[in-house]
């Protein structure tokens, strides 16, 4: 049996609310996207008298799962509205160019929804189609270090860097003779899978992440 049979309406309900405020759809807009019978899912969400004893059938969910696969997620967190909260993306991460951080794809959404923490986040997404990567999201604190004092505290932290070079993420490491760069890994040289990505010459400022979304 699904998980979803056991959930109670509050919690689909915010999952269909959720998932069309991320689309910029309504309701009714999302139904029809998933091709169901907008009443379906406004007279489900309204608790009207025709729906009011019922559940939405796992073929229905399915279709808009099928449509929307980030419903699934929304789903899965099972959190009243008011305990999640909106993450605008600044950008993509090119993990073929030495994971620098690009503009969105046109037409790609701008924020994600994720578990209210009680403090703001920016998020970062892949820039891949590789199936363990492209749904990946990074997320920050949106406050930038720049005191080059505070570096050190960040040895070997996953960062998005601002410097001469562009923006970046990376591990961030200092060789010995005191010199910046980024890593695709939190360790030196002598680890046989090290990769250096960027030599930062100047650094304007660091943003650590703070949390992965798998």
């Amino acid at each position: 049996m699904s998980y979803y049979t056991y959930m109670n309406r509050n919690q689909i309900k915010s999952a269909l609310i959720n998932c069309a405020k991320t689309h910029n759809l309504s309701l009714s807009e999302l139904a029809a996207e998933a091709g169901i019978s907008p009443s379906t899912i406004t007279g489900f969400v309204n608790d009207a008298k025709t729906r009011a004893d019922h559940i939405l059938s796992m073929r229905t969910i399915g279709k808009l799962t099928k449509r929307f696969p980030d419903l699934s997620t929304f789903l899965q967190l099972a959190e009243p509205a008011q305990e999640l909260q909106e993450v605008r993306f600044l950008g993509l991460i090119d993990l073929t160019n030495k994971w620098q951080i690009v503009p969105l794809d046109p037409g790609s959404k701008g924020s994600i929804m994720c578990k209210n923490f009680g403090q703001e986040f920016v998020a970062f997404g892949v820039k891949s189609h590789h199936p363990l990567y492209e749904k990946r999201v990074y997320f920050c604190e949106p406050d930038t270090i720049s005191d080059e004092k505070l570096f050190k505290d960040y040895i070997a932290r996953l960062v998005v860097v601002d410097s001469d070079k562009g923006k970046h993420m990376g591990y961030f490491l200092q060789d010995t003779n005191g010199k910046w760069y980024t890593s695709s890994v939190p360790v030196y040289p002598e680890y046989e899978h090290h990769e250096k990505l960027v030599d930062l010459e100047v650094i304007n400022w660091i943003m650590p992440v703070d949390w992965i979304q798998p």
